[in-house]
């Protein structure tokens, strides 16, 4: 692995098929479930913590696939989750998570503890069907955050009609090809049974 570029795998979820876990519902975990439901407003999302924000209560409310439980945490919390995110401002609790984690085969991430991560949220950018995920490595969130500034700027909202046509001339190809290989078919099995 080179050190000095990014060897993060990028990927996109589809979290509404996905099992979601966010550990801790204070200003931290607030952030979090709001990042989540931006990108996914269907996800499947369990927020538990002992105390439970008023403004994750509100939000979890919004959204018909969010539920709150409220309690200390306990590794069998993990069980019923693919993904999970440590919204916790306490190392010790965090390291406990990821240790729970690594033992149950889930996929974890700690905020702002990098070190802990298998996976960063990234900045995001969307545009209709058009969505930019920007890592620094977990090294600069600064920095993702001017890109995602800088892409909301440039990109204009005319992207989503762009992606649309050409996905329309996309399926148009690929019908036309489609009937174009049927007919040849066509013809040369023909060809062939004059042969034979």
């Amino acid at each position: 692995m080179s050190a000095d570029k990014n060897n993060l795998f990028p990927v996109f979820f589809k979290l509404e098929e996905l099992r979601v876990l966010i550990i801790g519902a204070g200003e931290i975990g607030y952030e979090k479930l709001n990042t989540v439901l931006n990108n996914s407003p269907a996800a499947n999302i369990t927020v538990a913590a002992s105390f439970i924000k008023k403004e994750v209560r509100e939000l979890a409310f919004q959204h018909k696939h969010v539920q709150l439980i409220q309690t200390s945490y306990y590794a069998e919390l993990l069980d019923n989750s693919d993904l999970i995110i440590a919204a916790v401002n306490d190392v010790e609790l965090a390291e406990r998570i990821r240790k729970d984690a690594k033992q149950k085969g889930k996929l974890l991430n700690a905020a702002d503890k990098p070190s802990l991560c298998d996976f960063y949220l990234g900045s995001v950018i969307t545009k209709g069907d058009v969505k930019i995920a920007i890592s620094t490595n977990g090294k600069s969130p600064t920095l993702a955050r001017r890109l995602k500034e800088f892409f909301n700027e440039v990109l204009p909202e005319e992207i989503e009609s762009l992606t649309n046509n050409l996905n329309t001339i996309r399926n148009n190809i690929q019908s036309g090809l489609k009937e174009r290989i049927k007919k040849l078919n066509e013809i040369t099995a023909s060809l062939v049974e004059d042969n034979e």
